[in-house]
């Protein structure tokens, strides 16, 4: 006999109402809001807010010095490009902030996660030459009472790489795209995310050796071997560097291709809004593209770099100008 035959008939009832991704990543958006407020306040309060000292006695060359402050005047002026043609036009136009407005802005606000990747170790060098008012390293969760707590991180050019290697990426990845679906209709998105990743790979390693070896701006200064490049040299390179910022572009392209395809222009990150008041809706969807960029950012790069350059042991031979104090 059946066992279900004795069950007692159930009412039909209606499905739970899903809120998607937006209600999680919103959450941890306002949490790491909350965490980057709290951590600039302490470190501006602090003794640390103050430009990191110059050691040693190795000087740069004044060729480097000049490319430094070139990079530091181009990387300024993207920023302000990226702000004005994602964030104040579009708000002085339309009264609200479009998608690539909140992945600049997420981006930035990101940029106090920078510091975790010297968080345990030092892994990630900076010039004493770069404009900076020291690191906030020291009042990040999990610091580790070895790591280093004062060195130069750029306040010029450090920001503008979370904006265009991440929305910077999209929209240029985003902008071809439309024309190769054109062009081959039937492609699948398996084949053209190949391409864009081979792109934004290039993209990176291209301007990040030409920026190391010119300026000295940074270096990797503690590296997987097996994975780097020029081992041991200043300008080591770490071929993972390269490939995880192509997989945080592609995820943010994946993310504003799947909104243009969306007929009311929305990504998954929003898919959730609708069931939210109306009054609450752009504060949520601000905070869930915040925590979108965090769990980007964090998973797919932040994590594995510094579990990689942990168990690493290709230490670069750098000049005392890039050594924190």
């Amino acid at each position: 006999m059946d066992d279900t035959s004795v069950l007692p008939a159930v009412p039909d009832v209606p499905p739970l109402q899903r809120r998607g991704s937006t209600t999680f990543l919103a959450s941890i958006g306002l949490v790491w809001f909350a965490l980057c407020v709290v951590v600039v306040a302490r470190w501006v309060g602090s003794d640390q807010f103050t430009p990191a000292p110059k050691i040693g006695p190795d000087e740069m060359e004044t060729w480097r010095l000049i490319a430094l402050r070139v990079f530091e005047v181009i990387s300024l002026i993207v920023l302000l490009l990226f702000l004005w043609y994602s964030v104040i036009k579009p708000v002085r136009q339309t009264g609200r902030l479009s998608l690539d407005g909140r992945f600049v802005i997420g981006g930035l606000i990101c940029f106090v996660a920078d510091a975790f990747l010297n968080v345990q170790k030092y892994l990630f060098a900076w010039n004493s030459e770069n404009i900076n008012m020291g690191v906030w390293v020291k009042f990040l969760p999990f610091h580790g009472s070895d790591a280093p707590t004062q060195y130069a991180e750029s306040l010029i050019w450090g920001p503008p790489m979370y904006v265009y290697f991440c929305a910077g990426v999209a929209i240029v990845a985003c902008y071809h795209a439309k024309k190769v679906r054109r062009r081959w209709p039937y492609i699948s998105k398996v084949t053209l995310f190949v391409g864009i990743f081979v792109f934004e790979f290039l993209f990176d390693f291209i301007v990040e050796n030409v920026v190391i070896r010119t300026t000295h701006a940074y270096a990797f200064a503690n590296t997987y071997e097996p994975l780097t490049l020029w081992a041991g040299e200043v300008h080591q390179f770490p071929i993972y560097e390269s490939i995880l910022v192509a997989f945080v572009g592609c995820v943010f392209t994946w993310m504003r291709m799947e909104a243009e395809d969306h007929p009311e222009g929305l990504s998954p990150i929003e898919s959730g809004l609708v069931h939210w008041r109306p009054e609450l809706r752009g504060w949520v969807r601000n905070f869930a593209v915040l925590g979108f960029c965090m769990v980007t950012l964090c998973f797919v790069y932040h994590l594995p770099f510094n579990w990689l350059g942990l168990i690493g042991d290709s230490v670069a031979d750098m000049p005392s100008y890039l050594l924190p104090a």
